[in-house]
Order: structure tokens, then C-alpha cells, then sequence
């Protein structure tokens, strides 16, 4: 069998090498994903509540998802904790990836909606927001933006998946691109067996200078961490 570098880049299969393991491992790298993300949502949360006046005079939250995957699931889960605060009309969604089909499939809804941990009440209006999101393809060592675009900027288990020389670059980027006092949510993993860079919490975080880390959550048994801060 032949693949193309677009099917190289989103197949899971390919990723996890042995198809008698594919099923077991994509399984615990999913169940890391939601439980990074739920993390992530925990901070924030707290930002958002600190931050809520602020948020509700602004006539739109830019919020920029690097790497999201087909679904994107890290901004499934802001627009959700948007939505909490009354806050989700004011989204607008920009979605980063080095796969077009991550994009074109997440932007045109198609992928199963996972109503387990996103309200499904919630679904039509956060396919809403998707469909007028917009989508940017590259490297995310070079983001496409000006300066201080970002309201909000989220990285899910996106580390883990860049070489270690990229590292530096993607967190000064992500950096660059957020607002002065905006949120920068980073949920990633240091599990060696499924992922292919793992990076645990204490060198991620000396990545991210200019950022004054206000919510983490990494303990001693998880794999799964995150790491929130505000610019």
C-alpha cells in the first residue's frame, strides 16, 4: 500500500506503526487528549472568571487552535466553556494545522461529535461557529499572524508531536501571536510509548518566557498535563 504525504500526515494508522496495536493505543492516546483537555479547561476557566468584564466588552475572542486534529477538540472545549460564561457568541475560531484535510474536514463539521463530553445541546451551534471559522495551512514555526492577534491561543498535545529543535520556535510563536493578558492553554502528554516527542511539564515550561504560568496541573501518576498562562 501507497500513501500519499497528506494520508502520511493524518493516519493514524501510519502513526502508530503495528496495526494488532492500533486499536489499543489510539485508545489511551484519545483518553489522554480529553483528559488533557479537561485540564486545560480548568485554567481557563479560572482566567475567564478573572478575567470576565474584560471579555464581555470585546466585540470578538480571537482564539487560535495550533495542530487541533480532525475535530478539533481543544476548541470543542473552549467554545463549551465559552458558552458557560455567555461568552461563546463572541468567538471567532482560527484553526492552525500542517494537514489540509484537518482543516477541510474539521471547518465542514465531518467528524462524530462527541456528545459523551460536549453537550450535545451544544452541537448546532459549535458546528456554526466551525463553519465560519477560519482555517490557515503550515508549520507552526512560522504563524501567519501579525503580532498580539490572540485573545486566547491553545496548543493540544501538540508538542509531543514536534521535533525537539522545532520547540523553541512553536512556543515564541505562540507567544508573538497572543494578546498582552491573554491566555495560552497547553495540554500535552510525556508518555514515551505513544507519542512521538514527549516533553515533560518543567522544560515546556522554559519554553514559554514571556508567559507568567498561572494553572498547572501535573501529577505524579498522570501522563497527561497542562500548563495555562497569561501573557
Amino acid at each position: 500500500m501507497t500513501f500519499t504525504p497528506e494520508q502520511f500526515v493524518t493516519s493514524s494508522i501510519i502513526k502508530y506503526g503495528k496495526l494488532n496495536e492500533y486499536i489499543q493505543e489510539k485508545l489511551v492516546s484519545d483518553f489522554s487528549a480529553i483528559k488533557g483537555n479537561m485540564m486545560m479547561m480548568e485554567g481557563l476557566r479560572s482566567y475567564i472568571q478573572e478575567n470576565l468584564e474584560t471579555l464581555k466588552a470585546k466585540q470578538k475572542i480571537e482564539i487560535l487552535d495550533i495542530g487541533p486534529a480532525i475535530g478539533a477538540l481543544s476548541t470543542l472545549f473552549t467554545l463549551q466553556t465559552l458558552n458557560e460564561f455567555g461568552l461563546m457568541e463572541k468567538a471567532q475560531i482560527h484553526l492552525f494545522d500542517v494537514s489540509a484535510k484537518v482543516i477541510e474536514q474539521t471547518l465542514n463539521c465531518k467528524f462524530f461529535f462527541p456528545d459523551s463530553i460536549i453537550d450535545p445541546k451544544l452541537k448546532n451551534p459549535i458546528h456554526q461557529k466551525l463553519r465560519q471559522a477560519k482555517g490557515e495551512v503550515g508549520s507552526a514555526e512560522k504563524l501567519p499572524w501579525k503580532n498580539e492577534k490572540f485573545d486566547i491561543v491553545l496548543a493540544g498535545f501538540l508538542f509531543s508531536h514536534i521535533h525537539d529543535s522545532v520547540k523553541p520556535l512553536v512556543a515564541n510563536e505562540m507567544q508573538r501571536a497572543t494578546k498582552k493578558g491573554g491566555f495560552i492553554g497547553i495540554a500535552d502528554t510525556s508518555e514515551k510509548k505513544t507519542f512521538s516527542s514527549p516533553i515533560s511539564t518543567k522544560p515546556l515550561e522554559k519554553l514559554f518566557k514571556e508567559t507568567r504560568i498561572t494553572f498547572k496541573n501535573n501529577k505524579p501518576k498522570d501522563t497527561s498535563y497542562t500548563i495555562c498562562g497569561e501573557k
